[in-house]
């Protein structure tokens, strides 16, 4: 009886979390979707400081975290930034990398400590000896996306 308690218990647990997205395809949402009306490249964004309120922007994905899809990086010309998402409440498809997606939430300047730098890099597949020569805190643009659609 125990065991099927625990098993149960399991299960409901494993209901509610976030499951890994089907792959990539045009038109797809994820999290809250976008409901946006005006999106802006993320260079413009970025250039107009459009920090801490919540905008839509357009970019292409660069890299997708490999082992879960819940993080990305956006890039547009020499701009980048870290995407993660609200709450931890969805993930990307592991596939997304080459795709122009828009993504609405907060724009933000932060500060990446060296062991999340290493820790994201790790997810990304790097080997040992690039995220070795990962050193001291790294300032960076991110971006809490409520929800995301591939173009």
């Amino acid at each position: 009886m125990k065991n099927f308690a625990a098993v149960f218990i399991a299960c409901v647990v494993m209901s509610f979390a976030p499951q890994e997205p089907a792959p990539a395809k045009k038109g797809q949402e994820y999290g809250a979707g976008v409901k946006a009306s005006t999106v802006l490249s993320l260079s413009r964004a970025v250039t107009e400081k459009k920090f801490n309120t919540r905008i839509a922007v357009t970019a292409l994905v660069k890299e997708v975290c490999q082992k879960k899809g819940c993080w990305m990086i956006l890039a547009d010309g020499k701009t980048k930034v870290r995407v993660t998402f609200k709450d931890y409440g969805f993930f990307m498809p592991k596939d997304l990398a080459g795709k122009r997606i828009v993504a609405e939430g907060m724009l933000m300047e932060d500060v990446l400590s060296e062991a999340d730098a290493r820790h994201y890099a790790e997810d990304a597949g790097k080997s040992k000896k690039e995220i070795e020569k990962i050193t001291g805190d790294q300032q960076e643009l991110t971006f809490e996306a409520t929800g995301v659609r591939i173009r």
